[in-house]
């Protein structure tokens, strides 16, 4: 068979899985904040408490068919359901093209594995921005967890860490991956955890939550202390732009960070390669100076 013919399939498989995936992370979006398990009940209404049928809970599909309804009492479900479950089935193909077949970071990290904890950290943030949304809160049970998978993650793919110019202390790919991911997690949690001490100095009340620094803490451990940086730099031009409509609609000038952080982290997944790359030369150049 052509190569279009299963670039086409993994697109189509990829697409419904991560459909299936985004159901997942409605309970987890719905139930996190309720204090609820996200395993035990299976999904049900939450007014007349009755079972969904597995044939109502087609992932996106249903809330159409349903016209967004409970099929018993007729209690309705937001479209947030759909959109959630839709975006995150788009980033699983749109990532697979980008990463698998247009090989926007390279050849080194066009393979599975990678892409597989690619969209776990999708997942993690697309959870954590929603909540954060909706409650400005992060659930430490997210960002920890993720963490510590993302760590051994790169002791299992070491080449998550083959693009960063970061000095490689013990020249074994695998030791070198873990320890890089670490600066990344350490990074990545110290700039925000700076920038809140800071903030809060200058304002005189809390200008981050600490769930944004366990948040850049995950994204660092994934992306490298330089793609940590990246998303830093780049999240503020995200917010700007929802922070200037609430401040035009006179509404509080409290600003849900953790979505801009993720929405910043995605762009940095696919354009980190060309960006640190501009600046390969004088990194690699100051790690051999420091560590020679």
């Amino acid at each position: 068979m052509s190569p279009l013919y299963w670039e086409v399939y993994w697109t189509v498989a990829l697409f419904l899985l991560g459909a299936c995936v985004g159901s997942f992370l409605n309970v987890c979006i719905y139930r996190l904040p309720a204090g609820l398990s996200i395993v035990w009940p299976p999904s049900h209404c939450p007014k007349c408490q009755k079972r969904i049928a597995a044939y109502d809970n087609l992932p996106i599909l249903s809330w159409f068919i349903l016209r967004g309804r409970c099929r018993q009492c007729g209690q309705k479900f937001s479209i947030e359901y759909a959109a959630v479950e839709f975006f995150t089935a788009a980033l699983f193909a749109g990532f697979y093209w980008a990463l698998m077949i247009a090989q926007v970071r390279g050849p080194e990290l066009a393979h599975w594995g990678v892409y597989a904890v690619y969209m776990a950290l999708a997942a993690a943030l697309l959870v954590s921005s929603v909540i954060d949304f909706k409650t400005k809160e992060i659930y430490t049970v997210v960002t920890n967890g993720g963490m510590i998978v993302a760590v051994a993650a790169c002791a299992i793919f070491p080449d998550l860490m083959s693009r960063s110019f970061g000095p490689h202390w013990f020249h074994q790919d695998r030791l070198d991956a873990v320890v890089l991911s670490l600066l990344g997690l350490a990074v990545g949690g110290g700039i925000i955890w700076i920038t809140r001490i800071l903030g809060r100095l200058a304002f005189r009340r809390e200008a981050m939550g600490f769930g944004d620094v366990l948040l850049m803490g995950l994204i660092g451990a994934v992306l490298g202390w330089e793609g940590a940086l990246l998303v830093f730099f780049i999240a503020p031009f995200f917010g700007l732009v929802y922070g200037l409509w609430r401040l035009l609609r006179h509404q509080d000038n409290e600003v849900p960070y953790g979505p801009f952080l993720s929405l910043a982290a995605g762009a940095v997944c696919l354009a980190q390669t060309t960006i640190v790359g501009w600046f390969a030369p004088g990194l690699r150049g100051f790690w051999e100076v420091v560590f020679r």
